[in-house]
């Protein structure tokens, strides 16, 4: 077996080693609100479907000179940032969508999030179950989300309301998790470098119910993460599909270990204006199970993007067929 090496990179961060106040926290000024306001109300005296609307429609002159800044961070970077201060108690919800749209287009490309094309997602509970069903995906629940990975380079997650109780989120550096695991154990370290079977969630364009990808991706002198556990699990019930492995769950439960380590991942309280952006290719996040109100109008809400980044890394060849990074591979072959 090839001896694994580890990673040396800016994104192989510990949050005991993260100040409370750090850099990674990004605190819009007041200038940069107003420019923000402005540019959304602009847009939206346009009328038009939120997808028809790029970034010069949106005028940032000072804020978007930040947001390109942002790109190294994310890419070649720490890997995240959390921006306070988004205004989003001066829009309805459907004019917070442009706003954070108008936000993400300056930073990227915005991907499809689901089989029908979706380029953007409004994150509530549904009241529907994952486990009952074939194409409900996690964050239609209220369920706990235990570390996983979104699509595209990037997700941009925007609390417009935050629940009754619970929902706090996590991140954690998929790239630290990755080289604490070849210190504690080769072998389990190495099983998560070869193909694992996820169930599609009927989300895959090219109909296939599962797709097989490792965990771990070594391509180009880089480590990039696809990990759901929870539909591992649920691809298990694919005839198909062979049983995991008492070496694969071994794996994954250090994996997992590692990542709800304190010293190992963030914890984050995400309140109404707060906009998580993180690099999926080197972190993992969750969410907490969380109640919410009975009125909708008051319902747990995030919006949400994924963005492909015009400075994003080289991607392996098997990433261009599943559903998370499908699209951004073809985005690359494009460029």
């Amino acid at each position: 077996m090839t001896k694994l090496e580890p990673v040396e990179s800016k994104a192989a961060w510990r949050a005991c080693d993260l100040a409370a106040e750090g850099d990674w926290r990004l605190r819009l000024s007041s200038k940069e609100i107003d420019e923000l306001i402005k540019a959304t109300d602009l847009a939206l005296k346009k009328q038009v479907p939120i997808e028809k609307l790029t970034a010069s429609d949106f005028a940032l002159p000072t804020l978007s000179k930040k947001i390109s800044s942002l790109r190294e961070d994310l890419e070649g970077g720490r890997g995240f940032v959390v921006v306070h201060g988004m205004p989003v108690e001066r829009f309805s919800l459907e004019e917070a969508q442009v706003m954070h749209w108008c936000f993400g287009q300056h930073l990227g490309y915005p991907e499809p999030q689901d089989k029908a094309g979706k380029l953007f997602h409004v994150v509530t509970d549904t009241g529907a179950n994952v486990e009952t069903t074939d194409n409900i995906r996690s964050f239609q629940t209220n369920d706990e989300l235990t570390f996983h990975t979104d699509g595209a380079d990037v997700f941009a997650l925007l609390c417009f309301r935050p629940a009754k109780s619970g929902g706090g989120s996590r991140l954690v550096s998929s790239t630290a998790i990755y080289n604490e695991l070849l210190q504690r154990d080769q072998k389990l370290a190495a099983i998560l470098t070869a193909p694992f079977h996820f169930d599609a969630r009927a989300q895959n364009p090219w109909e296939k119910q599962t797709q097989t990808v490792p965990i771990f991706n070594l391509h180009d002198g880089m480590v990039s993460a696809l990990y759901k556990r929870r539909y591992i699990e649920l691809a298990q019930r694919f005839e198909d599909v062979p049983k995991l492995t008492d070496k694969q769950i071994a794996a994954m439960d250090l994996l997992d270990e590692v990542a709800n380590d304190p010293n190992m991942h963030l914890a984050l309280n995400l309140e109404p204006g707060d906009l998580e952006i993180a690099n999926n290719a080197t972190c993992f996040h969750a969410r907490f199970n969380y109640s919410d109100y009975d009125d909708p109008r008051l319902k747990r809400c995030m919006l949400r993007l994924w963005l492909s980044l015009p400075n994003g890394r080289p991607l392996p060849k098997i990433f261009e067929t599943t559903r998370e990074w499908g699209p951004t591979y073809a985005r690359r072959l494009k460029a």
